[in-house]
């Protein structure tokens, strides 16, 4: 009997899982909505080498995703697992780039619908927003200064409107896929030299082509259990995830992925562990829709 519901239980994920995505090895169930994937396959590095992600994919429809600012408040600095306990989180992974003295974030950051953060560049960002109980994910090159919180610029296509009407915005380095157009460039983001091209832990953010949202974090600068990836080695991960929007957000040793029980799934490359940042991205479960 058991043989027989572990069979269809199989059967049924096969099913629900995009082609893309079956070559990712079992999924660990930890909630409603919520599965992880370790992924530990060589060949994803150019020269192949030991990797180690952990790959979240996260159902919008049964979850709502946030971020969540350090001690509740910013400038803060604050590891991860605490923020994710402080906000009953099911599950978090840090997010945009900040200030090590003082955690006050080095681009765009909306929490709550509060602006915290802006930038006069333009900077690869996520926003959030939900319309008819529906959580939406917005990837764009975004300009929004501090001091003019209603005047957003986009880049690549993107309504304004829309982002100044985001709940939640946090921004990276590194836009690598929009709607399925792989990027190749960051001029506009004005990234700092080989950092594109040198293997780094790194946490990711994207979306597949049925609106699942991916957490993601790879382990690197720990040989031999993982080397991290450069930006062509992400692009081929999210393409194994079978992402068409990806962001690279904030890595090294701020790169960590917690679950519920305060559990780090992920190997932070700082040798004190979890780092403290300014913000994470939080999954927490959907309150029940009633008809």
């Amino acid at each position: 009997m058991k043989r027989a519901a572990a069979a269809l239980l199989a059967l049924l994920l096969a099913v629900a899982v995009p082609a893309a995505q079956r070559d990712l090895g079992p999924a660990e169930w930890i909630a409603d909505g919520v599965l992880l994937y370790r992924i530990d396959d060589q060949s994803l590095l150019d020269p192949a080498g030991p990797i180690a992600v952990q790959a979240l994919r996260v159902d919008p429809l049964k979850n709502t995703i946030e971020v969540a600012l350090a001690q509740d408040t910013s400038p803060a600095r604050e590891t991860v697992p605490a923020i994710a306990a402080r906000r009953n989180a099911i599950a978090a992974v840090n997010g945009g780039f900040f200030a090590l003295a003082n955690g006050a974030p080095s681009a765009i950051l909306k929490s709550g619908g509060r602006l915290i953060g802006g930038t006069k560049r333009a900077r690869g960002a996520v926003g959030i927003t939900r319309r008819a109980g529906k959580t939406l994910m917005l990837f764009d090159r975004v300009i929004v200064e501090k001091a003019r919180p209603s005047a957003y610029a986009t880049r690549l296509g993107s309504k304004p409107q829309d982002w100044l009407g985001a709940t939640d915005i946090v921004s990276g380095a590194g836009l690598l896929m929009v709607d399925g157009r792989e990027m190749d460039e960051w001029a506009d983001e004005q990234i700092s030299a080989a950092f594109d091209t040198t293997r780094h832990p790194r946490t990711l953010i994207g979306v597949d082509g049925d609106n699942h949202v991916w957490l993601v974090t790879v382990d690197g600068r720990q040989p031999p259990l993982s080397l991290g990836m450069n930006f062509a080695e992400l692009k081929r991960l999210a393409r194994r995830l079978g992402l068409k929007s990806a962001l690279n957000l904030d890595g090294g040793g701020s790169t960590t992925m917690v679950l519920k029980d305060g559990w780090v799934v992920n190997h932070p490359s700082d040798p004190t562990g979890p780092r403290a940042v300014s913000d994470a991205i939080v999954v927490r479960s959907a309150p029940v829709r009633r008809p």
